[in-house]
């Protein structure tokens, strides 16, 4: 009988193992965050729970601010790219309003990203440096946003009560300060009555034809 050997696995280069390590010490420092808040995790701890140790994360990161600040980073880089290929997969203006509504319902009801965002929040109102960081963050969102409402109101059914930059003010700052809210209230504010209410406000502020 045939003996079969597995093949070796190819050699990482330093880039492609700095990476690796980087990335899963944003993934575990994610979930520390997510569980203990910025005040509460610990860099120590989260980088032997990704299985290296103190000195990798501190020879890839400044400490937890700065890893914090990278989850943040990630994570609207994420939120962007889906709302950018929604609109892209959908020809019609109407349609891709209705689901830029519902994309942004279903973010702004995201128990993690209300976390992550309340943390930041609170962080930027205790250090300075991560005030700077929000104010940068804030921004870059509040541009992106804005150029995706210029590409919805390029439709002729599409019209809009207010300029673009102030309806993403508007969508970001109201419907996040909701969704906190019905994660303190519980059961007194539904999740799902915080998502019609949002779509509601957005429906408020834009609509088609």
């Amino acid at each position: 009988m045939p003996v079969t050997t597995a093949k070796p696995r190819k050699r990482l280069t330093r880039e492609q193992s700095r990476a690796r390590t980087r990335a899963t010490l944003v993934a575990v420092g994610r979930a520390h965050f997510l569980h203990y808040g910025l005040g509460g995790a610990v860099a120590e701890k989260i980088a032997e729970d990704a299985g290296y140790s103190r000195g990798a994360l501190y020879a890839n990161f400044d400490g937890k601010e700065e890893l914090f600040l990278v989850v943040i980073r990630e994570e609207q880089a994420r939120h962007l790219n889906v709302f950018r290929s929604l609109l892209k997969e959908e020809p019609s203006g109407k349609k891709r309003l209705k689901k830029m509504r519902d994309a942004i319902a279903d973010l702004m009801t995201d128990h993690d990203w209300i976390v992550l965002r309340a943390e930041f929040e609170v962080g930027a109102l205790r250090s300075e440096r991560i005030r700077q960081s929000f104010v940068e963050v804030h921004r870059q969102q509040l541009r992106d946003g804005t150029e995706l409402v210029r590409d919805l109101l390029r439709s002729p059914e599409v019209t809009s009560r207010l300029k673009p930059d102030d309806f993403i003010t508007v969508i970001i700052n109201l419907a996040h300060g909701l969704a906190v809210t019905q994660r303190i209230l519980g059961a007194e504010l539904s999740q799902k009555s915080t998502r019609g209410l949002v779509q509601s406000l957005f429906d408020h502020l834009i609509s088609s034809a």
